[in-house]
C-alpha cells in the first residue's frame, strides 16, 4: 500500500510539473518565422544599433510591401480593356481589298503592323495586322473593304484588365520604396557582410522592379491599341468575280464567258457526284463484303447439294431390262378371229 501512495505522489508531481511547462510555453510563445518569398537579406538581429535608430521594423516592411489582396477603389480608376479583332475575307482583287483596308486603317489613324501576300499555284492570299487606336475597333469591323465577295468570319474579343494593370502599378510604386529603403540601409552598414546582403537584395528588387516595369508597358500597349488580324483570299467562283450580265447587255464575250462557266459547273457537278460515290461506295462497303459472302456461301452449298446427287445417281443400279413381249404389237382379236375362219 505504502509503494502505491508513493508511486500515486510521483506520478501527482509529473503531472504539475508537466502543467507549468506548458503553461510558460504558452504565455511565452515562439518567435514568429518569416514569410515564404518574404527574405529581406538582413539580420535584423538585436545587437544590431543602427537598426534601432533606423525604425524599420516588421509592421514598416509590411506597410510598405506589395499587396494584390487590396481591393481596388470602385469609381476612381479607369476601366482598362484589351480589344482584338479577326476577319476572314474573299475578294475578286486582292490587291484592291488591301489598298482599301490601308487606307480605312490610315483614316482611323492606325498604323499597319505586318503585312505577307503568298501563292500557291492559281491561288494567291494575303495575310496582314493592323492595329487601331482603341474605341475604332467597331468602326474598323463595320466597314467593308473593296472588291470584297463574302466575309467568311467577323470576330471581335475583349477582356478586362483592370485590376491586373492597376494591381502591377502598385507593385512598381511599393517595389521602389523598397529599393530606397534598403539604399538607406546600405548607407548605414558597418560590416562587408551587411552591404553585401543588403546590396544584394537591392539587385533582387531591381530586377523584379524592371519586370514589372515591362509588364505595365505591354499592357499599356495593348490596352491602348486593337489589334485586328486579315486574311484576303482570292475568290474561286467565277460567277462571283464577273460582273453581273444582262441580256439587254449580253455580247459574244459574255456568250462566251456563260457557257466557260456552264461548262465548268456541269464538270464540277460530274467530278462531285464521282467524288460522293466513291464516299458511299467505301460507306457501304462492309454490306457489300457480307452480301458477297453469302452469295458465295449459297453457291457453294448448292455446288456441293449437286456433285452429291449426281455421285449417289452414278452409283446407283441400272433399272431392270423389258421383256421382249412388252415391245410386239398387239394383236386385235377380231384380227385373230378372221384369221381362223
Amino acid at each position: 500500500m505504502n509503494k502505491l501512495k508513493k508511486w500515486g505522489v510521483l506520478s501527482l508531481v509529473l503531472l504539475l510539473a508537466v502543467s507549468l511547462v506548458y503553461g510558460c510555453a504558452a504565455k511565452y510563445p515562439a518567435p514568429r518565422e518569416e514569410a515564404p518569398g518574404r527574405d529581406t537579406g538582413w539580420d535584423y538581429g538585436q545587437e544590431d544599433d543602427w537598426y534601432e535608430e533606423d525604425g524599420f521594423l516588421e509592421e514598416e516592411y509590411e506597410a510598405i510591401a506589395p499587396d494584390s489582396s487590396s481591393p481596388l477603389p470602385a469609381g476612381k480608376l479607369e476601366r482598362k480593356f484589351i480589344q482584338d479583332g479577326e476577319l476572314s475575307l474573299r475578294s475578286s482583287d486582292i490587291k484592291k481589298t488591301y489598298e482599301s483596308l490601308v487606307a480605312l486603317t490610315e483614316k482611323l489613324g492606325g498604323r499597319i503592323v505586318s503585312y505577307e501576300q503568298l501563292a500557291e499555284g492559281d491561288r494567291e492570299w494575303i495575310s496582314l495586322y493592323v492595329a487601331v487606336p482603341f474605341g475604332k475597333l467597331d468602326d474598323f469591323m463595320a466597314v467593308t473593304a473593296d472588291e470584297v465577295t463574302r466575309v467568311e468570319q467577323k470576330t471581335v474579343t475583349s477582356e478586362e484588365v483592370t485590376e491586373s494593370y492597376y494591381d502591377t502599378k502598385t507593385r512598381i510604386e511599393s517595389t521602389e520604396e523598397l529599393i530606397t529603403h534598403y539604399r538607406t540601409l546600405l548607407t548605414k552598414a558597418d560590416t562587408i557582410e551587411d552591404t553585401l546582403r543588403v546590396q544584394s537584395r537591392i539587385d533582387e528588387l531591381t530586377l523584379e522592379l524592371e519586370s514589372l516595369k515591362g509588364r505595365l508597358k505591354l499592357l499599356d500597349s495593348l490596352t491602348l491599341e486593337s489589334r485586328i488580324e486579315i486574311m484576303i483570299r482570292q475568290e474561286t467562283d467565277t460567277t462571283v468575280t464577273k460582273p453581273e450580265v444582262t441580256w439587254k447587255t449580253l455580247k459574244w464575250e459574255d456568250v462566251g464567258y456563260l457557257m466557260k462557266s456552264a461548262v465548268q459547273k456541269v464538270g464540277i457537278g460530274i467530278v462531285l457526284g464521282v467524288q460522293y460515290f466513291l464516299v458511299f461506295l467505301v460507306y457501304a462497303l462492309p454490306f457489300v463484303v457480307l452480301l458477297l459472302l453469302i452469295l458465295v456461301t449459297i453457291w457453294l452449298v448448292r455446288r456441293r447439294k449437286k456433285k452429291r446427287q449426281a455421285k449417289k445417281m452414278a452409283s446407283a443400279p441400272p433399272p431392270p431390262a423389258a421383256p421382249p413381249e412388252a415391245y410386239r404389237h398387239p394383236v386385235d382379236p377380231q384380227d385373230q378371229g378372221g384369221n381362223q375362219d
